[in-house]
């Protein structure tokens, strides 16, 4: 759904721009409002737009032309197989078809894991055969060596660690 949207913002927004200076200039051409005006005459199963201005079939077979020459007539005598063909030769799918889930959401979430998964692949890679080791600064025993230093020093008594050591009890303040 999601895939969809995106995919049809650019075109909303486009024929609302269309359609805007269309309506300014005096309406769309051959008489047809601005709003359905298909520049590129295309068949589109859209949900939002459910009723395209192009049939889904455009070129008919002869047993297609004699039962749009039937369709002329009286409905009541068109089977119910004759109406549905008459439907299909307007619309590709139903409403009901066109909105049916896909399944695509499974493709998506495939993908996604793995990629994701080669990723912490790469990572347990490099991790192990092209980083240096880390520094012998980051070893706690080092920090702490550092802290301990220092306070020995007494670096910065005014606000830094040695102002939070007690000297006479050797244990913070």
């Amino acid at each position: 759904m999601a895939h969809q949207l995106m995919r049809a913002v650019p075109r909303l927004v486009a024929r609302r721009a269309f359609s805007t200076s269309l309506a300014r200039a005096g309406g769309g051409a051959g008489g047809m409002p601005a709003w359905q005006v298909n520049p590129r005459n295309v068949y589109e199963d859209r949900p939002d737009f459910p009723m395209p201005n192009v049939p889904y079939v455009s070129e008919l077979s002869d047993a297609q032309k004699a039962l749009k020459a039937k369709e002329a007539g009286d409905w009541k005598s068109l089977s119910d197989e004759e109406l549905k063909e008459l439907y299909r030769l307007k619309f590709h799918k139903t409403l009901a078809e066109a909105e049916a889930p896909t399944g695509e959401w499974k493709t998506v979430v495939g993908g996604t894991s793995l990629i994701i998964a080669l990723t912490f692949v790469l990572y347990i890679i490099q991790k192990k055969y092209a980083m240096p080791a880390m520094p012998e600064t980051c070893n706690y025993e080092w920090q702490e060596a550092m802290m301990k230093k220092q306070l020995q020093m007494r670096n910065n008594p005014v606000e830094g660690l040695a102002s939070k050591w007690d000297y006479e009890n050797n244990k913070w303040k």
